[in-house]
């Protein structure tokens, strides 16, 4: 897995050839990508909930919780409406805006408090179930393309 900046980027083998498959069978690879995408971050999502909740004291992190789909063109957090500038990238992540400022510290750690580290353990931790997702949506689709 590749670490940039604040984002965390999973890189799966075997995906590629199917994508290949479904684009030779004349499907749409960035709507096949969006579908898997869109799909995985279920799973993380959930998990990166569950840490949550076993270190809630107000709640307000836990609500600030987003999940920003591949499709999505804007997110609506409080009255605020944004418009989402990169709608290839599916996004799960906590909210500073909206009372997630808590998960930042919480992963990463302060002088006082030891980081958890919840991202990054929360996409190793779901790899396998993510990877099996994506390859049971490109078969899915590709199944439907023959």
């Amino acid at each position: 897995m590749a670490k940039k900046g604040k984002s965390v980027y999973m890189n799966l083998t075997g995906v590629e050839e199917l994508l290949k498959k479904i684009e030779k069978a004349g499907g749409n690879i960035n709507e096949a990508t969006n579908k898997c995408i869109d799909k995985s971050l279920e799973v993380v999502g959930k998990k990166m909930q569950e840490f949550m909740i076993q270190h809630q004291v107000t709640g307000d992190t836990y609500r600030a919780f987003k999940q920003v789909n591949s499709t999505d063109t804007s997110i609506k957090i409080g009255k605020e409406t944004y418009e989402v500038k990169d709608g290839k990238t599916g996004i799960v992540g906590y909210s500073v805006r909206a009372g997630g400022l808590p998960a930042i510290f919480l992963d990463v750690g302060t002088p006082k408090i030891q980081p958890y580290f919840f991202r990054y353990n929360t996409v190793e931790s779901t790899r396998s179930e993510v990877e099996r997702i994506q390859r049971e949506t490109l078969e899915e689709i590709l199944k439907e393309l023959q």
